[in-house]
């Protein structure tokens, strides 16, 4: 009797577990190049063998955990075509989709920063109504740093403390910064030892007239990177 009872419960949680979709998105986090098309894949399983009819949607949300889904388009199966949402760019979007093989794919074209977001793929299979019918992934667009802006913050005269600053108002991910610096008579020099070089920030104490010359600021991340430079001339 108990051998019988446990052959039925083993049986019953095989079934559970074939009679459930399942929506998969290979990774969390995808990255595209700033004005490259790219795809984000789903994947999915069913437990209705040669299913009649379906509905894919994919939605799409700010980075804001508290933010609402928005549509972006919905496929229909059998018909083979899909919907986009009115408030969404039509040229902007389609979908590669293969519902009698698992297939949902995304595609985003000419993407912007503007693309930075979590999408959603969302599968409805007609009597297969249990499981997970969505999974999302994570887009993450990359921008090269733009030419920083280089600034002395502070009055550059003999004895005083000031600031170098170097900003590129657009990077993704974010850009890292470095300070170089050639002396008067343009030969590359080491950082003065109570100077900080931090977030594009080049912290100068007590500066001479050996201060004097040109430094240049290199702003980089994983895509490329650009560099500005100011001349520095300290007054005694």
């Amino acid at each position: 009797m108990e051998s019988s009872m446990l052959t039925f419960v083993l049986l019953c949680v095989v079934w559970s577990n074939v009679a459930a979709i399942e929506v998969k998105i290979p990774e969390q986090v995808y990255e595209a190049v700033n004005g490259s098309d790219t795809t984000i894949p789903c994947k999915f399983e069913t437990s209705v063998e040669n299913p009649q009819s379906g509905v894919i949607s994919w939605f799409r949300r700010d980075l804001n955990s508290s933010a609402r889904n928005e549509l972006i388009l919905t496929y229909y199966y059998p018909d083979k075509i899909f919907d986009v949402a009115e408030n969404v760019d039509a040229k902007g979007f389609s979908i590669d989709a293969d519902l009698l093989n698992g297939k949902a794919d995304l595609i985003i074209k000419n993407v912007e920063m503007e693309d930075n977001m979590i999408f959603e793929c969302r599968v409805q299979i007609r009597g297969d109504i249990d499981g997970t019918n969505s999974n999302s992934a994570t887009l993450v667009v990359l921008v090269a740093p733009s030419t920083p802006i280089c600034e002395v913050q502070g009055n550059p005269k003999n004895g005083e403390d000031i600031k170098l600053t170097c900003v590129s108002n657009e990077a993704s991910p974010p850009a890292e910064y470095k300070w170089q610096s050639l002396d008067a008579q343009n030969n590359p020099r080491d950082p003065e030892p109570k100077s900080t070089d931090n977030g594009g920030v080049l912290s100068l104490f007590g500066i001479t007239t050996d201060t004097s010359g040109t430094y240049t600021c290199t702003s980089s991340n994983k895509v490329g990177s650009a560099s500005c430079s100011l001349t520095l001339s300290v007054t005694p």
